[in-house]
């Protein structure tokens, strides 16, 4: 099942009926009903409901002890939302006391491929900070050679003829 792919970072407020704004770059990959759910560190999920049925699934699958832990935090503390015309979304009591969430608290959303994470602005700057072990093994990772065997592989073939 594919799902869409949300990246970018945005901010917005939480204004004084508890809404926050989700930038048009993410509505269209959500339709016009998502889920809102408790993230598993400090942030919320916002996700298409076809994603969160999918975990859904997933996690009935776990071992009972696992199961429970994550069937409550995943279930419990998720939520049916579409947005207003404006394009904002309320955020229920729960969600914002888990986040510790203010009126006119900074809100950051990132994307995440298959879901976007919202954040306080102060947990996210601490949450992107990278230690330099943790640069070293990223930086590993990202390869920036062009290799041309990589062409060679996809079976398609460069001509020079006219």
């Amino acid at each position: 099942m594919a799902y869409n792919t949300f990246t970018a970072q945005a901010e917005t407020k939480l204004d004084n009926k508890c809404r926050i704004v989700i930038p048009a770059i993410y509505r269209e990959g959500l339709g016009e009903e998502f889920k809102i759910v408790l993230g598993i560190e400090k942030c919320l999920y916002i996700m298409e409901n076809k994603m969160f049925d999918s975990i859904s699934r997933q996690i009935s699958k776990l071992p009972l002890n696992l199961f429970t832990k994550l069937a409550r935090r995943f279930n419990a503390f998720s939520f049916s939302a579409k947005t207003d015309k404006q394009g904002r979304v309320v955020l229920l009591p729960q969600l914002r006391k888990a986040l510790g969430l203010e009126i006119g608290e900074t809100i950051v959303l990132a994307g995440m491929g298959p879901y976007i994470e919202v954040w306080n602005d102060s947990e996210f700057n601490n949450v992107v900070e990278l230690s330099a072990e943790e640069r070293d093994i990223l930086m590993s990772y990202m390869k920036f050679d062009y290799d041309e065997s990589d062409e060679e592989d996809s079976g398609e073939e460069d001509s020079d003829e006219v």
